[in-house]
């Protein structure tokens, strides 16, 4: 007699069916239970039990000793916050107390300024054009409007990695380089007044990174980086969008997520900058000059 062929996947499914109803209904393994059976009664060792009970008592001790320094802590920590809170609110408002005084005056002295000036011919042309290149007076007109952003944040969950790192997409990849490779390249460009998030620039501009922001003329800035261009709006488009900022941070967009794009505007506004005073330098006096000067001062004694 021979077997036939389709009982052996049968029996496969019914063994693999008792096997699943056996681990459900019995989740301890046998070997537990045999263990146990062979154990004598009144097997316990007479210590183990004070030795759970002071195992106990240690582990209540130290939260005890967690939660104790956890709240005596707690204000302390708390009371230096709020100091180092009112102290940055105090010197925000310092600082625009002072902003508004220098505006104020600087409005004050450009009607002066005008009152006592021609308001026409070369002079108040010339005039015109340095304060325009010094970036000292607000302008508006058509331009270019770039725009530069971090890739957003990436959430909890989708951000593996180990404990106590970064994730890489954490980290700032716009720094002070990028705003101002657009810039340069902007100027290259034939523009002929930048902002960048409203902070205008100037020949003596400087544009740093500091921490997690970037800092232009002292001025922490944060993504998204704004770069606005007065100029032929047309020239201004076409010759960015064929550089080579452009190329890279429309890879940059591609690969790392950034987020990258420039328009045309027929109308941009931009404000002016606080007056800077230059300083120069001016070279000492030679040692012949001053061994001369102080001869020629004793002889006249």
């Amino acid at each position: 007699m021979t077997a036939d062929p389709g009982d052996a996947p049968a029996d496969r499914r019914l063994a693999s069916t008792r096997l699943l109803a056996e681990l459900v209904n019995n989740t301890l393994d046998p070997g537990y239970a045999a263990a146990a059976r062979r154990r004598p009664p009144g097997a316990t060792r007479r210590w183990d039990v004070p030795i759970v009970a002071v195992g106990a008592l240690l582990v209540g001790f130290l939260l005890v000793v967690a939660y104790v320094h956890t709240n005596r802590g707690a204000p302390a920590a708390q009371r230096v916050h709020d100091s180092l809170v009112e102290r940055v609110r105090a010197a925000q408002d310092g600082a625009d107390a002072l902003a508004g005084d220098l505006a104020r005056t600087e409005d004050d002295l450009d009607r002066q300024q005008a009152a006592a000036l021609p308001t026409t011919g070369a002079l108040a042309r010339s005039l015109s054009r340095a304060q325009l290149e010094a970036g000292q007076v607000a302008v508006h007109g058509p331009g270019l409007v770039v725009t530069l952003a971090e890739p957003p944040a990436p959430s909890a969950s989708s951000a593996p990695g180990r404990a106590g790192s970064v994730p890489v997409a954490a980290t700032h990849i716009l720094t002070d380089r990028d705003i101002r490779a657009v810039v340069n390249e902007l100027w290259g460009d034939g523009a002929e007044a930048i902002a960048v998030n409203g902070v205008r620039l100037t020949p003596t501009s400087a544009i740093r990174f500091a921490g997690e922001a970037v800092l232009v003329d002292f001025q922490p800035l944060t993504s998204p980086y704004r770069i606005s261009a007065i100029g032929d709006a047309d020239t201004l488009a076409t010759d960015f969008a064929q550089s080579a900022s452009a190329s890279k941070y429309q890879t940059l967009a591609g690969a790392s997520g950034i987020g990258f794009r420039f328009r045309n505007e027929s109308d941009i506004s931009l404000p002016g900058s606080a007056s800077v005073t230059p300083r120069y330098a001016s070279p000492a006096p030679s040692p012949s000059a001053s061994a001369s000067a102080s001869g020629s001062r004793r002889g006249g004694r």
